[in-house]
């Protein structure tokens, strides 16, 4: 398991989803994922990983379970520091 993974799990079970539940799972599904939790989850991203949310990266598909979480925050974090990397 990598770090960004590691995170996700332990603040979504910290808020009250349940161990049990897969990567790959719906959280909206088996864990009865709110409106109001998915914005935690968004800020969180924000604080934690120090990116940017941008209006158009609130779809659902980026926030429905651990792997798509962790797919966008993975794909945000690699072109920050290849735009980074790009203006040194």
């Amino acid at each position: 398991m990598n770090h960004i993974h590691d995170e996700v799990r332990k603040f979504l079970i910290e808020r009250g989803m349940p161990a049990e539940f897969a990567d790959g799972d719906d959280l909206f599904a088996v864990g009865g994922l709110s409106s109001l939790m998915a914005m935690q989850i968004v800020t969180w991203v924000e604080r934690h990983f120090d990116i940017p949310v941008r209006a158009d990266d609130l779809r659902l598909t980026n926030f429905r379970s651990v792997e798509s979480i962790c797919a966008f925050i993975e794909s945000r974090t690699s072109s920050l520091s290849v735009t980074t990397t790009g203006l040194r």
